[in-house]
């Protein structure tokens, strides 16, 4: 757990956060991306949600933002890559970024930077090598920035298409090392 400002990030473990988690994803993809069907209750549970991790961003002991990441195949990505073996390649020991999810209203703070460093921690404990994603069509230019790099060409989920990509951590690191030094200087733990 971090806290930086009036945030709190950490990993979900609680039943009430991951009822919020939940929500956030029904109202981001039901709502605002119309990735999926509406189930009529306000609700979206991932299909991963088993063998997800949530890490969470808290302000007040609500949930503002999200961030899901597995480790085990199947990976959802697969299926919107030309070449799914690259998942499997030697040497790559993947960690596919599943949902992420920030209220409207917490877009432009702290909220994004300290889900991404939550993330980042847990990749470099963990020994991944390369992280993967399906990256929202809309925000291809945030993935971009982020040093992500396009594995296949846009494909369509309900009513959003999604691009397959990928991130080697070594590549991340050397990218971001400016960015963690200023993060890690403005949390506490």
């Amino acid at each position: 757990m971090i806290q930086s400002g009036r945030y709190i990030f950490k990993r979900a473990d609680r039943a009430s956060e991951f009822d919020q988690v939940h929500a956030l994803n029904y109202s981001t993809f039901v709502r605002e991306i119309p990735q999926h069907h509406d189930p009529g209750d306000g609700r979206l549970v991932d299909k991963f949600h088993e063998k997800n991790v949530y890490f969470i961003a808290l302000r007040e002991e609500q949930v503002v933002g999200m961030v899901t990441v597995h480790d085990q195949a199947p990976f959802s990505v697969a299926a919107r890559l030309p070449d799914p073996g690259v998942l499997a390649a030697p040497g790559t020991t993947p960690l596919e970024i599943r949902l992420l999810a920030i209220q409207p209203g917490e877009r432009q703070g702290p909220v994004f930077g300290g889900l991404l460093w939550l993330v980042y921690q847990h990749v470099l404990k963990a020994g991944y090598t390369h992280l993967f994603i399906s990256a929202f069509e809309d925000r291809l230019n945030l993935y971009t920035r982020l040093g992500f790099e396009r594995l296949g060409p846009p494909v369509t989920s309900g009513q959003a298409r999604f691009i397959p990509m990928c991130i080697p951590v070594e590549r991340m690191a050397q990218l971001h090392s400016r960015v963690a030094g200023l993060w890690a200087q403005h949390i506490e733990t």
